[in-house]
């Protein structure tokens, strides 16, 4: 399961790659995240321990790409979960 900080970064860098065609610069991930640049590099460098992103430490972020877009179905908790056919939804029948 991802940080708050890797998947607040992933959200932003596939929605700039996808929407504008370009990665941000570190200066617009510490706008958009409200993260500091030491929090942002430990953030990227989780995504790509994980294999989210493609990243070679001590490099820009805009030299990123994203090699998934969203965090994995898997690697979420499994609390609650419903379906579209309107399966498992016990919770809001049964009490």
């Amino acid at each position: 399961m991802l940080s708050d900080t890797a998947r607040k970064l992933l959200m932003i860098m596939r929605h700039s790659s996808v929407h504008h065609g370009y990665m941000p610069t570190m200066e617009q991930l510490e706008n958009k995240s409200g993260r500091t640049s030491n929090k942002i590099r430990a953030g990227l460098q989780e995504l790509a321990d994980e294999s989210y992103i493609q990243w070679q430490s001590g490099k820009q972020p805009e030299t990123a790409l994203v090699l998934e877009g969203w965090e994995r179905i898997k690697d979420q908790p499994a609390a609650v979960s419903w379906g579209i056919d309107g399966s498992n939804i016990d919770y809001w029948t049964d009490y």
